[in-house]
């Protein structure tokens, strides 16, 4: 029977201290890591993030602290299938949540494996102390703590210590693979929307900015009368919302809360500098127990950006008739097929075909993009 001693409980406590200070300062896990090979006298510290498909590792997520990362690589994509270890690493039970090598297969045995041979040999490894990161019913990471041939294997302190830990590196590894997902779906969406053509505004419920692409950025400085440059994509631009736009989404709430039933949908048009803008808000409902607050998507399109020459009749160029170009008017500032057919006394389904045939002959594929290229 091991005991731990008074300096195993010491270096656990500072561990135990170290993930908490890292988790109170979003700090990265590299720096558990280190903590962790210099506790443990380990010579190598590898992280591994589990597929989403029960097989293999998730390189993208997974790193090493000292090794050549190609070894990484080569784990990744061919020898965690002859890993002896790997069935243990990522069985999806809360047991055995830390073990050592011997504790699956003595060291006199895996120096017999071709995995051994062609994998850990080349790196000088052969010892392992593995720490399993539990969660929700399944494995979602790995810590394996390594040390050279030369040096003493992990003993049974080892794991008793590694024990005490598993909670508290449980709850910081969760908590940065959780993180990383969220950044990796919001880089995802920031880049879908700085991709828009017109300007995109988001704000939340208090009509504060959630995100501004860069035409956003550009139209907010203008109404705002500051620097008329255009913002740097790369870097992060404070950027004040207009009062305007923000007193418009304040009003179309209001209106909503009189009349009982939320608003879908307002637009506008707008002269700033010789320039034409029109601006389409969407308050998007969230749900609530009580009336809800909505978050507002705001587009900004510049009505006259493709219009260098003021007077090009799109009539003309584009061969619309008459009737082509009031359905085009009207649909530009956000009108319905419904509300269109009012207007000019046709069908709903005569305002689909010319529609239609509006978007052949211009080469535009939706109502937004026809904004920005009708003249008003």
């Amino acid at each position: 029977m091991h005991t731990l001693t008074k300096n195993d409980y010491d270096d656990a406590l500072d561990l135990i201290n170290c993930c908490l200070s890292c988790l109170k300062s979003g700090g990265k896990t590299e720096e558990i890591l280190y903590a962790l090979l210099k506790s443990f006298k380990a010579d190598q510290a590898v992280y591994l993030s589990a597929s989403n498909n029960d097989n293999g590792v998730d390189l993208s997520n997974s790193y090493a602290l000292c090794q050549d990362k190609s070894f990484l690589n080569q784990y990744a994509e061919y020898f965690w299938r002859y890993d002896p270890l790997y069935q243990m690493q990522f069985c999806p039970t809360p047991d055995n949540l830390v073990f050592k090598t011997d504790d699956i297969i003595p060291y006199s045995q895996m120096v017999k494996l071709e995995y051994y041979n062609s994998f850990l040999r080349p790196q000088n490894l052969l010892g392992e102390l593995i720490i399993r990161l539990y969660s929700k019913g399944y494995v979602y990471g790995v810590i394996s703590l390594q040390r050279f041939r030369e040096h003493s294997n992990f003993n049974v302190n080892d794991t008793q210590k590694a024990s005490l830990l598993v909670p508290y590196l449980n709850n910081i590894f969760e908590t940065a693979d959780k993180l990383i997902k969220i950044n990796e779906e919001r880089m995802l969406l920031e880049q879908w929307m700085e991709s828009h053509s017109e300007g995109l505004i988001l704000l939340d419920s208090k009509f504060s900015p959630l995100y501004c692409n860069s035409e956003a950025k550009l139209f907010c400085l203008l109404m705002n009368h500051k620097n008329l440059r255009r913002p740097d994509g790369g870097k992060d631009v404070d950027i004040s919302i207009p009062l305007s736009i923000v007193q418009d989404c304040m009003n179309l709430t209001t209106s909503s809360i009189k009349e009982g039933i939320y608003k879908h949908f307002s637009n506008k048009i707008i002269n700033i500098e010789q320039k034409k803008y029109h601006i389409q808000y969407f308050p998007v409902l969230l749900p609530s127990s009580k009336l809800p607050s909505p978050r507002f998507i705001i587009f900004v399109n510049e009505l006259t950006r493709y219009r260098d020459n003021a007077e090009e009749n799109y009539t003309t160029e584009y061969k619309l008739s008459e009737r082509e170009e009031s359905v085009a008017r009207y649909a530009a500032i956000g009108l319905t097929n419904k509300q269109i057919a009012e207007k000019l006394c046709i069908s709903p389904f005569t305002v689909q075909n010319h529609l239609k045939s509006i978007f052949g002959k211009t080469g535009i594929d939706n109502r937004t993009k026809l904004a920005n290229f009708m003249k008003y």
